[in-house]
């Protein structure tokens, strides 16, 4: 199963999810579902607030092994179904089971996707604009995909 996992800001204009970024001139709007692809839409920083109807900043995160990771995936592990996880800086048992020295800035193991215990993105809101979505959307839970 090919998933596309979410990093970044995101916001919901006219009912639909768009990833956006910010720009001198207001927001940029993407078609998240065309990687690398060219903003579809400017909105003017002065009405950012009437047609972004809720926006926030999503990191996908994933429990492996017990533990915690953020997950990261470019074209090449997303071809072979394969995703980085990445460890939090303070989180010393993971840092002492998968034996990374403490503080190393590349923590990280590549596991297949399926092997994922569970998958969840979490947002968090993104200042100036409401929040209107849950915090924590499950993709996979008790090793079944939702």
């Amino acid at each position: 199963m090919k998933i596309r996992f979410k990093s970044g800001y995101y916001g919901v204009i006219n009912g639909k999810e768009y990833s956006i970024s910010s720009s001198d001139k207001g927001w940029m709007i993407y078609n998240h579902g065309i990687p690398e692809s060219e903003p579809i839409l400017l909105i003017d920083k002065k009405d950012a607030n009437k047609k972004i109807g809720s926006a926030n900043v999503v990191r996908t995160k994933a429990k492996y092994q017990g533990f915690v990771f953020t997950i990261f995936q470019n074209k090449a592990l997303k071809d072979e179904h394969n995703v980085r996880l990445k460890l939090n800086n303070l989180d010393f048992d993971a840092y002492d089971y998968y034996g990374f020295p403490y503080r190393k800035d590349d923590a990280s193991i590549v596991v297949q996707e399926n092997e994922l215990e569970e998958i969840w993105e979490e947002r968090t809101p993104l200042s100036r604009f409401p929040f209107k979505v849950d915090k924590i959307k499950y993709i996979k839970k008790d090793g079944k995909f939702l």
